[in-house]
């Protein structure tokens, strides 16, 4: 069964007090329109993180299990994550939930080609009854280290696949203390796998073609990273829509990599 929803099903099923839709855009984007009965997740929710620190990781459990019990979710709610620009905020919080456990659903558009079509929209802010949900699903293995990165670096078997922009790749720009990429690394620009017209992937079929294009091969086990987590995770989620069954993600990235002076950089 796909990741994706149709955005039509979404719309002849709002009414469904089952259907819980969870919109990942800014307060202020989804104050003047959203979804009807969606409910908005603050993106620092779903991380965790201080100010010592230049990167973030997931949330604990518990912090997860409070956002979605305000968010009025129950363990039988069907979750279906809402973004837009792309989706990589959406694509975040749609690993995050899937790491513990979650079965959740991804709107296969951004919200503004589900405004521009014509389909239903609101900026009523509808009163949530607060539930006591519980996880009780286990962690999924997919999520990984600079310990276990280290480890395969020089791994036939794996791909380092930076999906950060080629200046950051090859060293010319940096958004921390460090410039360049992880060795051994293979640039994949993250929004090369965005969809057409406002859609926030690309076919299957473009898709495959574009993995294969770039020898991003299903043989082969696939680590994401970006600068913080939040690109890798959709290009994370397209290698999932095409059947990738070895994908992990780094989610520290290279914000963690790059502040370790024991780790090596090449540029």
């Amino acid at each position: 069964m796909s990741i994706l929803l149709n955005a039509e099903w979404l719309k002849d099923n709002l009414l469904d007090s089952n259907v819980v839709v969870l919109d990942i855009r800014s307060p202020r984007e989804y104050s003047s329109a959203h979804i009807p009965n969606s409910k908005l997740v603050p993106y620092d929710k779903i991380l965790d993180f201080n100010a010592d620190s230049s990167y973030f990781d997931i949330a604990p459990k518990e912090k997860i299990e409070e956002l979605l019990s305000i968010l009025g979710v129950k363990n039988d709610s069907v979750l279906v994550i809402c973004g837009d620009r792309g989706g990589t905020t959406a694509s975040r919080l749609f690993w995050s939930l899937t790491y513990y456990g979650l079965k959740v659903k991804y709107l296969d558009l951004s919200f503004s080609k589900w405004m521009s079509i014509g389909y239903p929209v609101t900026d009523k802010v509808e009163a949530i009854n607060n539930t006591d949900f519980v996880i009780t699903q286990s962690k999924l293995d997919f999520k990984v280290d600079h310990e276990y990165v280290l480890s395969k670096l020089d791994d036939s078997g794996s791909i380092l696949l930076d999906t950060r922009s080629p200046d950051e790749f090859n060293g010319i720009i940096a958004a921390g203390p460090k410039s360049g990429r992880i060795p051994n690394s293979k640039n994949f620009p993250w929004e090369l796998a965005v969809g057409d017209d406002g859609y926030i992937f690309k076919t299957i079929e473009n898709l495959n073609n574009l993995f294969e294009k770039f020898g991003i091969t299903k043989d082969k086990e696939i680590i994401c990273y970006c600068q913080v987590g939040e690109r890798a995770s959709h290009t994370f989620v397209a290698l999932q829509l095409c059947e990738y069954n070895n994908v992990k993600i780094y989610d520290r990235s290279f914000a963690d990599w790059s502040t370790r002076d024991n780790l090596p950089v090449e540029s």
